[in-house]
């Protein structure tokens, strides 16, 4: 059994190799800033908070503006959306905080759905079901969820046939990263713990750690994180430009 000191260490290796650096800086107090062309025109700078280290992933039309502000502050400065707004002030149209946990895999508790339901693994065959699902929630709501059939691993449950929630996991980072979603009608009724836990088991089997974001402001969703006991590690700020 992996000891949680080991486990910590997979997290902050998994994120170093993502970003292409040593361990070591993930612990150290800086920014390293990454200018992706696929967000270019966005108006966008991501800030992933890794242990005491900040890695902005941005808009290249900002990355000169980014090397400015941090001349101009204390070396080793972890650069946050605060420190943009406040630098930046009306320029900023919006800052989105998300919390990024994981799950220890000795931690996962009992998870199964009252009876009336049914949990079972999803298929590409599930696609009608799986446009109903999304078609009776939020826009907003079906895009943090990002819930598919197509991912790497999608488990669902049906009351009378009715998809009424799912969740799906895809390999981001090196961690399986997990979504979930539950129809309005549904909601209270512990069915996110049991689809999200349903995929965490499958994943803990394949031997790769199960990944849990959600936007602070998604009280439900942390409440299905807390519910599988997940512990939350890092931080992220998705920081919009007008």
């Amino acid at each position: 059994m992996i000891s949680l000191a080991a486990f910590e260490q997979t997290l902050h290796q998994n994120w170093a190799d993502s970003f292409h650096c040593p361990r070591e800086t993930i612990h150290e107090a800086g920014t390293t800033l990454l200018p992706m062309e696929k967000y270019a025109g966005d108006k966008l700078v991501i800030f992933w908070h890794i242990g005491a280290h900040s890695f902005a992933q941005l808009d290249p039309h900002y990355a000169s503006q980014l090397t400015d502000l941090l001349t101009g502050l204390p070396v080793g400065t972890s650069l946050s959306g605060a420190d943009l707004q406040r630098a930046w002030g009306d320029a900023v149209k919006s800052i989105d905080l998300g919390l990024i946990h994981y799950l220890f895999p000795p931690d996962l508790p009992a998870f199964a759905p009252a009876p009336l339901f049914t949990l079972r693994q999803l298929t590409e065959a599930d696609a009608a079901h799986m446009i109903s699902l999304h078609d009776a929630n939020t826009p907003e709501d079906v895009d943090e969820g990002y819930v598919e059939v197509t991912h790497e691993i999608a488990f669902g449950c049906f009351a009378d046939g009715q998809l009424a929630a799912a969740a799906s996991g895809y390999t981001r980072t090196g961690f399986m990263d997990i979504g979930v979603l539950v129809h309005p009608g549904f909601r209270h009724k512990g069915l996110g713990k049991a689809v999200v836990g349903a995929v965490c088991e499958w994943t803990i089997r394949t031997g790769v750690i199960a990944q849990y974001r959600h936007n602070v402001l998604n009280a439900g969703s942390g409440r299905v994180a807390k519910s599988l006991n997940f512990r939350q590690y890092f931080k992220s700020e998705s920081i919009w430009m007008k």
